[in-house]
């Protein structure tokens, strides 16, 4: 397993328990970057396969790349009979041939690299004008049961913060030189989540873990997070965003 320095390890078995990202918005993301079926992409960051199974499933030929070990065994896991290769890598160093892929995308994974250094081996393994993207499901914070999810959160981490996953990279893309402007496509969609399912994606939250500092004070946001839960059945509002930019040569 490579050494980074956010280790999944222990949230890979909950991580599943995510929204998917909307289907819509990974179509128009294809269309707009030119990857039709058969297209090689890379995955960069790929986790337990969420992005990786929504390429398959459009007829991409995908390699997936993830450093964690328990990560990457799920993914083989979840992805097994599709054209897809997995290997050991990070976003600095995906250990994939130059000029190999079509495109790169990080699923809820370029918020964990150093950008730029990112950004660099990114341009080095796409294609002439391939095409870079990255994406994450946000909550609609407004949504009544959320707010309520976000008080309990500030109540033990004040100073919480989500960092780079809800910041727009546009400035950081542009900065490297690599790519054309950023352009953004946002789709909202509401997503069933059975009361379990909500809890466990939330001790699979890598943010909220480290910033908890403690696994006592971890343990007891769950708590109270799950004790918001009254239904067993419950609709959580999300907006997939994503942002990808054409390599410049």
């Amino acid at each position: 397993m490579t050494k980074v320095e956010w280790d999944y390890t222990s949230h890979a078995a909950h991580y599943d328990r995510r929204a998917d990202y909307a289907r819509p918005a990974i179509e128009r993301l294809l269309q707009a970057t030119g990857c039709a079926k058969g297209t090689t992409v890379a995955d960069v960051g790929a986790g337990t396969g969420k992005l990786t199974k929504e390429l398959l499933a459009l007829g991409l030929d995908v390699k997936s790349v993830e450093p964690n070990d328990a990560m990457r065994g799920f993914g083989i896991e979840n992805t097994r009979g599709g054209t897809v290769v997995w290997s050991d890598g990070t976003g600095e160093a995906t250990g994939l041939a130059d000029a190999s892929v079509n495109a790169a995308f990080f699923g809820s994974s370029f918020n964990v690299v150093d950008q730029q250094a990112c950004l660099k081996e990114v341009a080095r393994i796409l294609r002439p004008r391939g095409w870079f993207g990255c994406m994450w499901n946000h909550r609609e914070l407004a949504d009544p049961i959320q707010a309520a999810i976000e008080g309990t959160i500030k109540k033990h981490i004040p100073s919480y913060d989500y960092g780079l996953r809800r910041e727009d990279p546009t400035a950081a893309i542009a900065r490297s030189g690599l790519f054309s402007p950023a352009q953004a496509i946002e789709q909202p969609f509401t997503w069933p989540m059975a009361r379990e399912e909500i809890v466990d994606a939330w001790r699979s939250h890598a943010t909220l873990r480290r910033q908890a500092a403690t696994d006592e004070r971890f343990s007891r946001i769950i708590a109270e997070i799950e004790g918001l839960l009254a239904s067993p059945t419950i609709q959580v509002p999300y907006v997939t965003r994503i942002w990808y930019a054409q390599r410049l040569a």
